[in-house]
C-alpha cells in the first residue's frame, strides 16, 4: 500500500504518483472526451484554451485532452497534423503551467479507416496508408512535445484506427490481423516504437485501450488482459482502460444532418463507453481491475487508469484503497464542476455540483458550442 503524503481524508487520492519522471500531485485524472471548440480547419479556439485552463485550476493531477487528430485529412476535430497548430497549444499549455501544477497530455489518434465510411473494415486499409499513419503519429507526437505537453497518449480505444486493428474482429490476413494477438497488435507496436524513438526514453507515453468492446465478436477481457500485459512489457508508461464506443452496433447516422461526417451514434457499446445515470457507479472498473491484475501478474507496475461513473471522491478513494486502479479517471463530473478535485482535498465534498450523467455535454460538443454543462449557466 502506498503511504499518503497529504493531510486529507482521501489519503491515496491525494498521494503523488510518478510516471516516467512526470510527477502528478494526486491520482485524479480528467479523462478525455471530445470538447468541440475548434474551427472548421481543426485549430483550437480561445474558448478551448479557457475550458482547459479552468479545469486545470480545479487541481486534477493530470488532464488528458480529447482526441487530437494526427492525420491532415479534413475532419471536425482538434489537430496536430500541421506545424501551424502548435502555437495555440503552446499558448494554452504555457498558461496552464504558469498557474497550476496540472500535467497536460495530448491524446493522439488517426481515423484512417473512416475515409470510405464508418463501417469500412480494417481489411480494406492499404498497407501504404498504414505506414503513412505511423509517420503521422510520429510527427504529431513531436509537435505535442514542442507545444509543451507533459506526455502523449496513443488512442487505441473505441472506434479509431488502432482499436480496430487490436480488435478480435480484425480478420485481416497476413501480419496485421487474424487470430494471433501479435499480428493484431503489430500496428500499435509500430506506432509506439516510432513515437518512442522520436521522443526518447524519458518522455512519458501512455495508451488508452478497450477492456471490452461490448459488440458481437469483439474484444473481451480475455484478449485485453493479454494485450495490456504485452503493452506493459513493451514499455508504455501507463495504460488507460475504457470500453465500448464502437460503431458496429450503431443505430444510424447522426439525426442532425451535420456538415461534417461525425461518427454515427452508438448503440449499447456507446452507452457502456459513456455510462448514464441508470448504470451502476464505477460500472466499468471491474475491467480495469482485471487488466491491472494481469499486468501485475506479468511482473510490471505500470499504472492503470480506470473510468466510467466515478462519481465521488469517496468512491475514487475506495477504488484506490482496494488496489483496483492506480489513477481515477473523472471526466463528466469535472465538466460539471471543475473544482471537484479542490473541493475533495479541502473537505468540501458537500459543495460539489453533481453530474446528472445525461451526456448532454458530449452532445453539445458535437452539435453546439461545446464546453459546458446544461445544468450550469456558465459555459466554462
Amino acid at each position: 500500500m502506498v503511504k499518503a503524503k497529504q493531510d486529507t481524508v482521501y489519503e491515496l487520492l491525494f498521494t503523488p504518483i510518478t510516471i516516467n519522471g512526470m510527477e502528478l500531485e494526486n491520482r485524479i485524472v480528467m479523462a478525455p472526451a471530445h470538447e468541440g471548440m475548434m474551427d472548421e480547419e481543426g485549430y483550437i479556439t480561445p474558448a478551448y484554451n479557457d475550458y482547459y485552463f479552468r479545469r486545470a485550476q480545479g487541481g486534477p493531477g493530470m488532464i488528458v485532452l480529447g482526441g487530437i487528430l494526427v492525420n491532415p485529412r479534413r475532419f471536425p476535430a482538434p489537430r496536430l497534423s500541421d506545424d501551424k497548430c502548435v502555437p495555440a497549444y503552446k499558448n494554452m499549455i504555457g498558461r496552464i503551467h504558469s498557474e497550476t501544477n496540472t500535467k497536460m497530455v495530448a491524446q493522439l489518434y488517426d481515423l484512417l479507416k473512416s475515409a470510405r465510411g464508418w463501417r469500412q473494415s480494417v481489411e480494406e486499409v492499404p498497407i501504404e496508408q498504414m505506414k503513412q499513419s505511423i509517420d503521422f503519429f510520429e510527427s504529431g507526437a513531436i509537435r505535442a512535445r514542442e507545444a509543451g505537453f507533459d506526455a502523449v497518449e496513443i488512442h487505441a480505444a473505441h472506434g479509431v484506427l488502432q482499436a480496430d486493428f487490436l480488435s478480435l474482429k480484425n480478420k485481416r490476413k497476413g501480419e496485421y490481423g487474424g487470430k494471433k494477438l501479435e499480428n493484431r497488435m503489430r500496428l500499435t507496436v509500430e506506432v509506439y516504437e516510432r513515437v518512442r524513438k522520436a521522443l526518447g526514453k524519458d518522455y512519458p507515453i501512455g495508451i488508452r485501450i478497450n477492456g471490452d468492446e461490448f459488440i458481437t465478436g469483439g474484444t473481451t477481457m480475455t484478449q485485453s488482459t493479454a494485450t495490456a500485459a504485452k503493452l506493459a512489457e513493451l514499455g508504455l508508461d501507463y495504460i488507460s482502460v475504457s470500453v465500448g464506443g464502437k460503431y458496429d452496433d450503431s443505430y444510424g447516422a447522426d439525426p442532425w444532418g451535420l456538415a461534417f461526417p461525425y461518427p454515427p451514434w452508438g448503440g449499447y457499446s456507446g452507452f457502456r463507453c459513456m455510462p448514464e445515470k441508470y448504470m451502476p457507479e464505477a460500472t466499468n472498473i471491474y475491467i480495469a481491475e482485471a487488466i491491472r491484475k494481469a499486468v501485475r501478474d506479468a511482473g510490471y507496475d505500470t499504472p492503470i487508469m480506470g473510468a466510467g461513473r466515478i462519481t465521488t471522491p469517496k468512491l475514487a478513494e475506495k477504488l484506490l484503497q482496494e488496489e483496483r486502479i492506480d489513477l481515477a479517471g473523472v471526466c463528466r463530473q469535472i465538466i460539471r464542476d471543475p473544482d471537484w478535485p479542490k473541493k475533495a482535498k479541502e473537505g468540501r465534498e458537500k459543495e460539489i455540483k453533481k453530474c446528472a450523467y445525461c451526456n448532454n455535454c458530449i452532445e453539445t460538443a458535437t452539435v453546439g458550442p461545446g464546453g459546458y454543462c446544461k445544468l450550469d449557466k456558465e459555459k466554462i
